[in-house]
């Protein structure tokens, strides 16, 4: 008995010992979209190109799956037709916006012509249509109506005295499939207001268990389990560090209503985000809505909010004073 158990032993070793060679099948290289239609704002869209999984990243990874050679359309149901520009740094120094607009990489197609025909509407369905090396790449969205919010509100997380979470009270629609992103740009009192708008904690939520309710929400600052906060960073008031008083921050905040399939595709990202490499995760496909390529073309019904981190502060009013440089 012992032999045998010995010869299935060297079997097993040997058998893990044998080289495995992978035919990772390639289909070269994929246009990657990730476009946005708001309501009174122009449309834009980022295009890229996918890399290779063992492709070396690098410094010069961005500049490089930039697509700058690309002709973007956006139909409106009517048959209204706008062609998106392609943003360089030379048409950003001519617009004197190279000091204000900053962007990761070199990858955007905005509509100039967007407050023709009053061009983005809530309601209104929308078609992206891409040229793209002989290819034609189609995708369809709408701009849903703004989420239906009665108010936002600043509340302390618990007994600190400046340590808040942003709150709103939501009437959610009696319909399945009213889903929102939120997302923030905080001024912190001793430098300008983030360039970039940055997703809050579960920054995309459904209303698969309170449809049809009024209900309350509260958005927070992604932060690490292991943090002293938790997963949920507050905002911060006025406060008093070393001897200093250091100013409250200010918060823009974005409140997006979505519909499904942009819902899909943004939790899914999200998921395998949060998954950090685990090897051990469920694998996941993103749910995009593109015919022809990778990414996702969505309508946002978007309520601005600007909010003060002051307890107890409470505001009924959108702000509406966002420039069209500011809504990245």
């Amino acid at each position: 008995m012992k032999r045998v158990s010995v010869i299935v032993f060297l079997l097993c070793f040997l058998s893990c010992e044998k080289t495995i060679d992978l035919n990772v099948n390639s289909q070269g290289s994929q246009l990657v979209i990730e476009g946005y239609i708001q309501q009174d704002y122009p449309a834009y869209v980022f295009l890229t190109q996918s890399q290779g999984y063992f492709e070396p990243i690098d410094s010069n990874t961005l500049t490089n799956i930039s697509v700058d050679n690309a002709k973007v359309f956006v139909e409106r149901d009517d048959g209204v037709i706008h062609q998106l520009t392609y943003i360089d740094q030379l048409l950003l120094d001519s617009l004197d916006l190279s000091d204000t607009l900053e962007l990761p990489f070199q990858a955007l197609y905005i509509d100039l012509s967007y407050q023709d025909d009053n061009f983005s509407q809530v309601g209104r369905n929308y078609k992206l249509l891409i040229e793209w090396n002989g290819d034609t790449i189609t995708a369809n969205t709408f701009i849903p109506p703004q989420w239906p919010i009665d108010s936002v509100w600043v509340e302390r997380k618990d007994s600190s005295d400046y340590k808040c979470y942003i709150w709103a009270r939501i009437n959610d629609p009696d319909t399945i499939g009213n889903n929102a992103s939120i997302y923030y740009k905080r001024d912190l009192g001793w430098k300008p207001m983030d360039p970039l708008f940055i997703p809050c904690a579960i920054a995309f939520r459904s209303d698969i268990i309170v449809n049809g309710e009024n209900f309350e929400a509260f958005f927070a600052r992604s932060g690490r389990a292991d943090g002293e906060d938790g997963v949920f960073l507050p905002f911060y008031g006025d406060r008093v560090e070393d001897g200093q008083l250091i100013n409250k921050d200010i918060v823009l905040l974005r409140i997006s209503h979505i519909n499904d399939p942009t819902y899909k595709f943004w939790r899914s990202v999200e998921r395998m985000q949060d998954s950090g490499g685990n090897p051990f995760a469920e694998p996941m496909n993103l749910a995009g809505n593109i015919n022809g390529a990778l990414g996702v073309w969505g309508g946002y019904g978007v309520s601005y909010y600007y909010v003060p981190i002051v307890p107890d502060t409470v505001i009924y009013d959108t702000y509406n004073d966002v420039e069209v440089f500011e809504i990245f």
